[in-house]
């Protein structure tokens, strides 16, 4: 009787598991952005159910006490991580993969306005923006690129909204692969002790 119980519970794990690592969760953001004040907000919902909310909030500035002492912070070697970077292309080109492959965008659109104050400069970027944009929209054919050089004064505004679904079982399985090789593991430990 209870070799059973166990069995149940462990049947329902199991299937609870494969549910989260095999269903997609739909990821919402939607954002303002403007020279003066940025507004961004997100929402991480699965099976219809919206478990996750982002909606930053504005915060008082924190006073710095005088006698407060910043503890020593330890400086990254840079040389160190930069060849454990290169080593570790490898396993980061199979987690990219792997996360290209779990990510699906149903949706995604950016409109802007901007300029610099250079009409000449403002021309320069607009030309680059969209023939990055038209890169983009070539490689997601969901995604709606607007774009408009203020050629007077310097500006930046626009939005940002984007719907996408992430299957988390091929991030998994991906970090899983590219952890199993000894330069990526390195890696991660140098980040992690650089804090």
């Amino acid at each position: 009787m209870i070799l059973q119980i166990v069995a149940i519970v462990l049947i329902i794990l199991f299937l609870l598991i494969a549910a989260v690592l095999l269903i997609p969760f739909r990821v919402s953001t939607a954002g303002a952005i403007a020279l003066s004040k940025t507004k961004f907000e997100a929402r991480i919902s699965w099976l219809g159910i919206t478990f996750w909310r982002f909606k930053p909030r504005e915060r008082p500035e924190k006073k710095i006490k005088p006698e407060e002492e910043k503890k020593p912070v330890k400086k990254p070697n840079l040389s160190k991580l930069v060849s454990l970077l290169l080593k570790s292309f490898p396993a980061i080109e199979i987690l990219i993969r792997s996360i290209r492959r779990a990510i699906r965008i149903r949706k995604l659109s950016l409109d802007f306005d901007f300029g610099t104050g250079d009409p000449a400069d403002t021309a320069l970027l607009a030309g680059f923006l969209w023939s990055v944009g038209s890169i983009l929209g070539s490689v997601f054919p969901a995604m709606n690129f607007s774009l408009r050089p203020d050629l007077q004064e310097v500006s930046l505004d626009g939005s940002v909204n984007a719907d996408m679904t992430v299957r988390v079982g091929f991030v998994v399985a991906g970090f899983l692969r590219a952890y199993t090789k000894k330069p990526f593991r390195q890696l991660i430990y140098e980040v992690r002790t650089m804090r």
